[in-house]
């Protein structure tokens, strides 16, 4: 008992010090966490954030992984001032966000040498976004902002603006990162990517609607094992 014991503890540590170890492990797991910023529209209603990101992966080649994936993005809080008819002051409201996102893609390794790489990637997948909106303002008012997922464009009571509003919609990622390996284990990451994510019609003020689609940019820093 005792040899069998010794000899499973010795082919671990073998097998863990061997730089093929890490190489030929199909599967990862990773998390991170970093800042997220809206561009587009939704980074003229919703301000920069911070993000934590874990997924799984399976290596089908030595160049090529499959992965899924789940990131949690709170996005800060931007103030606009909204002119409103008929009053000279306009009105402040504020708005702040959540998007959430599960799905899955493909990596690709073009580069490695030693201890680093870069790889470059694609995906899709589904978004929850939610944004809360904020006013000091009382009475009569009129907004009309796509990426709040409101238009009032006639006035109507403070309690109608004030409120959570959420939409699930698909969407599609592209980006790369640089990976250095810390050990046999483990692997340090850093990656961008740039995400878009297709949202539902919202009325505008013309009579027509306007797609509340949005964009954002997360970078990510992370350790993968």
């Amino acid at each position: 008992m005792k040899r069998m014991i010794g000899g499973l503890t010795l082919l671990s540590l073998i097998v863990m010090s061997s730089p093929s170890a890490a190489s030929d492990k199909p599967f990862s797991f990773s998390i991170g966490g970093g800042i997220a910023t809206p561009v587009g529209g939704a980074g003229e209603s919703l301000g920069s954030g911070g993000q934590v990101t874990m997924g799984v992966g399976f290596k089908v080649q030595p160049k090529l992984t499959l992965f899924g994936e789940y990131n949690f993005s709170s996005l800060g809080q931007k103030k606009l001032d909204i002119p409103q008819p008929k009053v000279d002051a306009p009105a402040t409201f504020s708005g702040s966000g959540w998007y959430q996102y599960g799905g899955g893609g493909v990596t690709f390794t073009p580069w490695q040498s030693g201890k680093s790489s870069v790889y470059v990637l694609g995906g899709a997948g589904v978004y929850y976004r939610s944004v809360y909106v904020t006013t000091p303002s009382t009475g009569l008012v009129t907004i009309c902002r796509p990426d709040w997922f409101i238009c009032f464009p006639t006035p109507v009571t403070v309690d109608k603006v004030v409120a959570s509003r959420s939409t699930t919609d698909p969407g599609v990622s592209i980006g790369g990162g640089y990976t250095y390996r810390l050990s046999d284990l483990a692997s340090f990451f850093v990656e961008a990517r740039y995400h878009y994510v297709w949202g539902p019609d919202v009325n505008n003020p013309s009579g027509g609607t306007t797609s509340a689609s949005a964009q954002y940019f997360p970078i990510t820093f992370g350790f993968r094992f």
